[in-house]
């Protein structure tokens, strides 16, 4: 495999280049910030769902004095919540996979102006390479799978995961079981959903990293040639975290 030449001369950029990288740049931020904000939009709906779900399921509780009520409650609204953290958790993850994607694309950008500008190289804060490493480290982020923990996802997962494992615990206690019962089946409940949400999660990142060139890369042996990164591009389109 050829590798990618890590000595660059000046490019001179004309004028129209230059406004079609200004755009593609701006473009690429404002797609960022939309990202963001989506994925914040909708964990803040879903967590203001399931706050106010657990203070109805309080109320009833304490009217029916964890009765039939309660339980009949329980088992409708806990699996309407589980099923919305489903859907706020893959879409999450869609929008955290076009960020980072969105992200390496800026990358890729000021790798071009270094390239028409080396003597800048001293002034820009941020990375100018596109492989994970380089673009997760410039914002404080780990590349190894500890970083799913810390996401927006990883957050909902854990949520989902909390309410899965009561709806468990609940569903067991409306058959008398004991207690230590109920809670041992909804804790194993609480770890394999969070396993399997987190393991899915890091496949699902794992098979975009796969799908995206890497042009300039910060380690050495990593970059791939501009005709090897243009298949794999026309490989990766229409793939996004699902």
């Amino acid at each position: 495999m050829q590798q990618h030449n890590n000595e660059h001369f000046p490019v001179e950029l004309s004028s129209h280049l230059v406004s079609i990288i200004t755009t593609e740049h701006y473009t690429l931020q404002t797609g960022r910030s939309m990202t963001i904000s989506e994925a914040n939009g909708r964990a803040s709906l879903f967590v203001g769902a399931v706050s106010s779900g657990l203070i109805a399921l309080t109320f009833v509780g304490q009217i029916s004095h964890l009765g039939t009520a309660f339980f009949v409650f329980s088992l409708v609204v806990i699996p309407t919540l589980v099923f919305m953290g489903l859907i706020t958790f893959a879409r999450v993850m869609q929008a955290g996979g076009t960020d980072y994607l969105y992200a390496r694309g800026i990358n890729r950008l000021r790798h071009l102006y270094l390239e028409s500008a080396p003597q800048l190289r001293p002034y820009l804060l941020l990375s100018a390479h596109d492989n994970r490493e380089a673009t997760m480290s410039q914002e404080e982020m780990s590349p190894s799978w500890v970083q799913i923990f810390f996401n927006v996802a990883g957050m909902i997962a854990m949520i989902t995961s909390v309410l899965i494992g009561s709806f468990v615990g609940l569903l067991l206690a409306v058959f008398n079981l004991p207690v230590w019962v109920c809670t041992s089946v909804g804790v194993v409940a609480f770890l394999a959903s969070m396993s399997i949400h987190q393991r899915y999660q890091w496949v699902q990142w794992m098979r975009l990293e796969r799908n995206l060139p890497i042009l300039f890369s910060s380690l050495p042996g990593e970059e791939k040639t501009r005709e090897e990164g243009g298949v794999a591009g026309t490989k990766r389109e229409g793939c996004t975290l699902s």
